[in-house]
């Protein structure tokens, strides 16, 4: 079976997305998947992408085992455990989504630009802000698949080396990329066309490895969070864009 231009220019921001992926910990879906929905569309990008998510995180795990910080992953899966559980009564509710997302993006900018500028995680915040935020992270994962900036937002004040906060993070996302991943299954969504993608798509872990091991090597560590804090921006003003379009259309 040949590949189509669009499927090839899809599996190339695949392996961008990848690379961004391993360096920082996180981001890479959901700064690929507009993109590829336009090229791919919805039910072949949201699959792939969240597939090849899983043995990027598991090697990131493995490279960085010694730093992951088991008390706080504790506390994450707790909450955001709980809030896919409000999620789930969220979901009964008639809630204009686009909305809801908007309003979420700009929460996720506002942290965004506070954290950068104010250097939030130097700050102790107080446990009853943190649970919040978990717990609204769950709410969305559950809802939208993309409440990832948010348990970011509490592992950038949790965790201070960049070891520790890849490797913890890398736990998390497999967990949460297992749900959907089950979700996708369940409803068909993995056709042979979908496997076939996800199977070639599976070289670009191995290249994103090497380079973000390279890269974060010579990373310094204020640079890492400024560059986690600029890619959680992007993600909350794409989340405003992307919305915004679909509430005015």
């Amino acid at each position: 079976m040949g590949l189509s231009l669009y499927e090839i220019i899809f599996l190339l921001i695949v392996l961008v997305s990848n690379i961004v992926q391993a360096i920082t910990g996180f981001a890479g879906t959901v700064l690929a998947m507009p993109g590829s929905i336009a090229l791919v569309g919805y039910d072949v990008a949201r699959p792939v992408l969240n597939f090849i998510v899983i043995p990027l995180s598991i090697v990131i795990m493995i490279m960085n085992w010694k730093s992951i910080n088991w008390k706080g992953l504790l506390f994450m899966i707790l909450f955001v455990g709980l809030g896919f559980g409000a999620g789930y009564l969220f979901s009964l509710l008639e809630i204009n989504q686009n909305i809801l997302l908007i309003v979420y993006g700009a929460i996720i900018c506002i942290l965004a630009v506070l954290f950068m500028f104010f250097h939030l995680e130097k700050v102790e915040i107080p446990i009853y802000i943190q649970i919040p935020i978990l717990l609204l992270a769950g709410i969305i994962h559950f809802l939208y698949t993309s409440g990832g900036p948010l348990v970011v937002i509490f592992a950038s004040h949790a965790f201070k080396d960049k070891k520790e906060f890849r490797g913890t993070l890398s736990i998390m996302w497999i967990l949460l990329n297992l749900i959907v991943f089950i979700s996708n299954l369940s409803h068909g969504l993995f056709t042979p066309h979908v496997w076939i993608l996800s199977l070639i798509a599976l070289s670009s872990v191995v290249v994103a490895v090497v380079v973000g091991h390279f890269v974060v090597k010579i990373l310094h560590q204020d640079l890492f969070m400024r560059l986690t804090y600029i890619l959680l921006f992007i993600v909350g003003l794409m989340t405003i864009v992307i919305n915004t379009i679909s509430l005015v259309n």
